[in-house]
């Protein structure tokens, strides 16, 4: 690994056809110069012709549209976008026809429905026919997975399928255990997600697998890509699992030049099979390397703490910058420090960030905030897959036109409209039809109708006009009485369109990526402070995340730091003081 200090700023690259390798701190201006070298590609570049594009990938749908905004040149000549949507357009969407059959010749994809990529929420239809599927398989009841007890380990832990990528094959394995003892020695987690892909419904997880797939089979098809795409650069590399990793690797082997942009510091996201040495590894000894070192989002207060937490990035100070509040830590209870900080600082919103999901709900109950994910429940109490597939892409509709994205906001829920008619309506109808009710969403009074009312309303009218079902009426059992005794209103915040959140409490993962004036940052243990704080230094590049997680969380803070322990004695006191930060107990 270089000395990151001792590298050349990136201001100082002479020539685009390189690849090129940027390590950068938090708040590094990553994004300002990312859009400064893809304009300055497209400018110089000889090898784009009229057909090439210049990709950049990023990790947020919220940062691929920050750049788009902010180009100020052709942006037809760019493709950005996270890295399963660009696998998705560019080789599972065009090369299809390579999954539909396996090795064996039997089924494996029914591409005729495949229509793009969806988040992964169990369905309990599918769990159902799973089961029935597995029984028949190894000659056994499986009835103890619906037990009110173990249905829901089984459905976080199917929830959390992912692909493991070791010496060149691939397998599914759970990614978060909850005891659920899941078969999976005879093939069972392929029988689960076979369920999914015979109705043509694609996972994210999914797309890195097939576009893996299918360059396996037809690793010509790299040609092509390679053709389409002279220039590649991928954001957060640090967190780009085994599989993204040796896609990219490929289509880097001939004539596509790479930057990759990454913080060995940063990288959070070994659960998701992610490795940091990746970043250092790759096309090690074929690339420029380059440091982008100064820090334009944190008070210079709050960049000398973290300096304190890393040796490799000694990080400047961005111009202009005040110095700042000192960082402070805070302790007592959680409840506590909210109270303290509420107190002194009435009029600006603290955000609370916090190591696990189970903690946010945590401290959610103890301030008083509701917990119940309604859109699991919504799925977990409707089997009618086209129904609550329908009413989740009306509600992801609207949140794409309340955020201004009026072409997905169409795209979704025209998608739905079409998988519910089939081909008996004209795509010009289908499409009139999904902008009426976008617009008759926009009406208060509509969202605060329950579900049930809403739906046969819809139904009973888009039947009357147009002369096909948007799904299965409601006549009982748990989806009635659901849809009954919910409104849309109560399951909008529940609708995620991006990573974007509005949450004041949040996990430091779903955090990643932004910012905050005013950050909490609160240990469980005074334990975890002492090893990954007063000690991290000694904790940053371990093989293990949590010294990482902790940095990160901290580097979120543009104004105000704050950090919340239980307890402290005297020597974890003379420690803070030393590191030049605040301590008080409250």
């Amino acid at each position: 690994m270089p000395d990151i200090n001792e590298l050349p700023h990136i201001s100082t690259l002479s020539d685009i056809e390189t690849d090129l390798k940027v390590f950068a701190g938090p708040g590094a201006g990553k994004t300002r110069w990312l859009i400064s070298h893809l304009e300055r590609v497209l400018l110089e570049s000889n090898r784009l012709n009229k057909t090439g594009k210049i990709a950049c990938i990023t990790y947020t749908n919220v940062a691929a549209e920050e750049i788009l905004n902010r180009l100020k040149c052709d942006k037809s000549r760019f493709d950005i976008s996270t890295i399963h949507s660009f696998l998705y357009r560019n080789i599972v969407k065009p090369f299809s026809y390579l999954i539909e059959k396996t090795d064996e010749g039997e089924i494996l994809f029914d591409t005729s429905s495949l229509d793009g990529h969806e988040e992964h929420i169990v369905h309990g239809d599918r769990i159902r026919r799973w089961i029935r599927s597995i029984e028949q398989l190894n000659g056994e009841s499986y009835n103890s997975y619906n037990w009110p007890q173990n249905k829901p380990k089984i459905i976080a832990e199917l929830s959390s399928l992912d692909y493991e990528f070791k010496n060149g094959t691939v397998d599914l394995i759970i990614r978060q255990n909850r005891g659920a003892r899941i078969a999976k020695s005879n093939g069972e987690l392929w029988i689960y997600k076979s369920k999914y892909w015979k109705d043509g419904i694609m996972h994210h997880e999914d797309v890195l697998y097939f576009s893996y797939l299918i360059l396996l089979r037809s690793p010509r098809i790299l040609e092509f890509i390679r053709a389409k795409f002279p220039y590649i650069f991928i954001d957060e590399f640090q967190d780009t699992t085994e599989i993204q990793t040796w896609i990219i690797e490929k289509i880097a082997e001939e004539d596509t030049k790479v930057g990759i942009v990454g913080d060995l510091a940063q990288s959070i996201y070994k659960f998701t099979g992610a490795k940091r040495t990746d970043f250092i590894d790759f096309k090690k000894d074929e690339v420029s390397e380059f440091k982008l070192n100064h820090n334009y989002r944190s008070t210079k207060r709050i960049v000398d703490f973290l300096n304190l937490l890393r040796t490799d990035i000694d990080q400047e100070y961005g111009e202009d910058k005040p110095d700042g509040f000192l960082v402070k830590v805070l302790v007592g209870t959680i409840q506590a420090a909210k109270a303290w900080y509420e107190a002194y600082f009435p009029d600006s919103p603290l955000y609370i960030l916090t190591r696990k999901n189970t903690t946010v709900s945590e401290i959610n109950n103890q301030i008083g905030v509701a917990n119940t994910n309604l859109l699991n429940e919504l799925y977990s109490n409707d089997t009618n897959q086209q129904r609550v597939r329908f009413i989740h892409s009306l509600l992801m509709g609207f949140k794409f036109h309340k955020k201004g994205d009026l072409k997905n906001a169409l795209n979704e829920v025209y998608k739905s409209l079409r998988r519910a008619s089939g081909s008996s309506v004209l795509k010009l109808n289908l499409r009139r039809l999904a902008i009426d009710i976008i617009d008759s969403l926009q009406s208060e009074v509509s969202r605060n109708k329950s579900i049930a009312e809403f739906y046969i309303e819809l139904r009973t009218e888009v039947l009357a006009e147009y002369g096909f079902n948007i799904g299965s009426n409601l006549s009982r059992g748990n989806a009635k009485t659901f849809y009954e005794n919910h409104s849309l209103n109560e399951i909008l915040p529940y609708i995620k369109v991006d990573t974007k959140s509005d949450d004041l409490v949040r996990t430091i993962h779903s955090a990643k990526g932004t910012e905050f004036e005013n950050t909490l940052v609160h240990f469980e243990t005074v334990n975890e402070f002492r090893n990954y704080i007063l000690d991290g230094q000694n904790h940053i590049d371990s093989t293990e995340d949590d010294c990482r997680i902790y940095y990160v969380a901290c580097s979120r803070a543009m104004k105000r730091l704050f950090i919340n322990i239980p307890d402290a004695n005297q020597s974890d006191i003379d420690l803070i003081e030393n590191m030049n930060i605040s301590y008080e107990r409250i």
